[in-house]
């Protein structure tokens, strides 16, 4: 079961208009208490975009997990079954890192 700060790889598919599509991977927002509860996981898609305006404007954090590296959309995290989604962890993200994703996560929320 995904915890809150864990790398997993998650399908996405099927996704509707200008969402994330196909298997990637994607940093666990949600504590694992919410998977048990709901069978289902919040996350936010890691994404290899380049010379991305969001990543100058701090919606884009820096990844590197085991094999997976790239940046963290903030600005376009899901809610999946985490099951039916075939989620498959990677590793941990480290605390500083998931800190900042999380203070970032909230500040959009406001």
């Amino acid at each position: 079961m995904p915890a809150q700060q864990d790398v997993i790889w998650i399908d996405f598919d099927p996704a509707v208009g200008v969402e994330i599509e196909k298997r990637c991977p994607a940093v666990v927002l949600s504590h694992r208490g919410y998977s048990q509860l709901t069978n289902l996981v919040v996350v936010a898609p890691i994404t290899h975009a380049k010379d991305n305006q969001l990543q100058e404007d701090g919606y884009f954090v820096p990844i590197k997990v085991g094999n997976v590296d790239g940046f963290a959309n903030l600005l376009q995290f899901f809610t999946y079954d985490y099951r039916r989604r075939n989620a498959e962890y990677v590793g941990l993200l480290p605390t500083p890192e998931y800190f900042r994703i999380r203070s970032m996560v909230l500040d959009i929320l406001r």
